[in-house]
């Protein structure tokens, strides 16, 4: 018997995951997800993120005649290009979500406000400054890790890893909208969700020194604890735009201890 069929289920989902986490044009192979394929797509999120990396690597190497910050601005600029800014838009909507609701005493006023101004395409003041700042930050990061000499290849590691901190914040946390209202996926079995995360970051640690990979996850890890924290005392779980904000704030803080160490 073929194994087709049964890839086909496996093959889909991570169709899916690639059209929902980036702006590739593969969604013309991509069948009309059921359920089943839209709960397997989480297990592929960091998959996509090691597709991103080579091509964000490959678009390095042909750039990188330019001079190191001309090549770093403009390999940002197809990193956000690349995931048509999904994230980025995840982490203003947090920031305005915040700061529209932290003052509001009553906890059940100050959830339907912050989860109100998640859902209003509107961009604030407060959700500008921080996209500049994340960006601005994220271009003088890779500049200077290039600066150090140090191999483009580095670069793949960054999506992947913010992408994989997606499957233990899933596990940790509940959604927090309304059960009329889906979920970006459907959950899986938490249990699956740290196994698959410990599948994926088992050959990166192989990869690296010890220190290396104990400054890397014990920060990812510290990192992903907060922002659990944070929003479960804000709304009580988490949404879209938290998943979306963590792998931004994920990748930012990559890109820093990337600095740090090489």
């Amino acid at each position: 018997m073929s194994i087709v069929p049964k890839l086909a289920p496996w093959l889909q989902a991570f169709l899916y995951a690639v059209v929902f986490l980036t702006r590739l044009p593969v969604a013309r192979w991509l069948q009309k997800p059921d359920a089943q394929v839209i709960a397997r797509a989480v297990y592929f999120y960091p998959l996509v993120g090691v597709l991103l990396g080579i091509l964000l690597v490959l678009f390095a190497y042909a750039i990188a005649g330019l001079g190191v910050w001309l090549a770093a601005a403009l390999t940002i600029a197809a990193w956000v290009v690349l995931t048509g800014a999904l994230h980025l838009d995840g982490l203003a909507d947090c920031m305005d979500a915040y700061y529209a609701g932290h003052k509001i005493i009553d906890p059940t006023q100050m959830r339907e406000r912050i989860l109100q101004v998640m859902h209003d395409p509107v961009c604030g003041a407060v959700a500008l400054v921080a996209l500049v700042l994340l960006l601005l930050t994220k271009v003088v990061a890779l500049a200077s890790l290039w600066q150090q000499g140090t191999s483009l290849a580095l670069l793949l590691v960054v999506p992947f890893l913010a992408r994989v901190t997606i499957l233990p914040f899933m596990a940790l946390a509940d959604y927090a909208r309304d059960s009329n209202q889906s979920s970006p996926a459907t959950e899986p079995g938490t249990g699956i969700l740290w196994l698959v995360a410990l599948c994926y970051l088992a050959p990166m640690v192989m990869g690296f020194s010890v220190f290396t990979s104990f400054v890397l996850l014990g920060a990812l890890t510290a990192l992903l604890i907060y922002w659990w924290r944070f929003w479960f005392t804000q709304i009580g779980g988490y949404t879209g735009d938290c998943l979306g904000a963590l792998v931004e704030l994920s990748e930012l803080l990559l890109l820093i201890l990337l600095v740090a160490i090489f």
